[in-house]
């Protein structure tokens, strides 16, 4: 798949967490998450790392063959990402590129932040975010769309029906 950037004015970030909302979130359901991360990839052969964590804890951690250290420092960053912002990374990496900010210029480290895309936020209706989902060791939209093929696998709703529609092509960014 070419790599691409999505185009801010698409209302499908939150159609997307919609369709991947979680009817409950436990420690159980984290594992799960992560073991269908961990499937894809294994079959696909993808040297990705996840991780899926409460906003206390960390509940799944998984680095597949392939990757690195560096790709849970870019998981840490994601997941603050997400928790700050309720929002995915690569959406608020949008936000941010459509608004002209920066992490430095909205008071943020890019020791702790990042604006590239792999963290998504767990949603359970009636409770808001209740959890993080990230993967590094892909294009950052691939790590996005990993996770949220993930969601749908889970939830027993096709992925086709959660992609994000697309503008034009982006260079390739790690994240």
């Amino acid at each position: 798949m070419p790599n691409r950037v999505l185009s801010l004015k698409d209302e499908t970030f939150d159609q997307q967490a919609m369709r991947t909302m979680l009817p409950a979130f436990n420690a159980e359901i984290a594992r799960k998450l992560g073991e269908i991360v961990v499937n894809i990839a294994s079959r696909r052969g993808l040297p990705v790392a996840v991780s899926v964590v409460h906003p206390r804890n960390a509940l799944f951690y998984c680095a597949l063959e392939g990757s690195c250290a560096d790709n849970g420092q870019w998981i840490r960053r994601k997941e603050n990402t997400v928790f700050h912002f309720g929002r995915s990374s690569l959406e608020v990496g949008l936000m941010f590129g459509h608004e002209g900010w920066s992490l430095s210029s909205r008071g943020l480290s890019g020791q702790d932040y990042t604006l590239f895309g792999g963290g998504v936020p767990l949603r359970v209706a009636n409770a808001g975010v209740v959890g993080a989902m990230s993967v590094s060791g892909l294009d950052h939209v691939r790590d996005h769309e990993l996770v949220i093929e993930a969601l749908c696998g889970h939830l027993g709703i096709p992925h086709i029906d959660c992609v994000l529609s697309y503008s034009r092509p982006t260079p390739h960014a790690i994240g």
